[in-house]
């Protein structure tokens, strides 16, 4: 599963892109995933991308989806 990676989320994953190679069937599952391979996530908020559209923990992840974290943007 390929994930990229935007913003200030990338000091933590230390590059634009991840490979997870775990099998995850939702979004909640994914943010637990990640967030024990890198626990400085647990204090940040971020959004979970899935195939361009703003995903909620609940949400399956279908597979050969396009999946992205961002942090949080402000407009103005």
């Amino acid at each position: 599963m390929n994930i990229k990676i935007f913003g200030k989320l990338t000091d933590i994953f230390l590059n634009e892109k991840y490979q997870l190679n775990k099998k995850v069937s939702t979004v909640l599952d994914l943010k637990e995933t990640l967030e024990n391979y890198f626990p400085d996530l647990k204090s940040l908020n971020y959004l979970i991308i899935i195939n361009n559209q703003n995903a909620k923990e609940s949400d399956p992840i279908p597979e050969e989806a396009e999946i992205a974290l961002l942090p949080p943007y402000s407009g103005g």
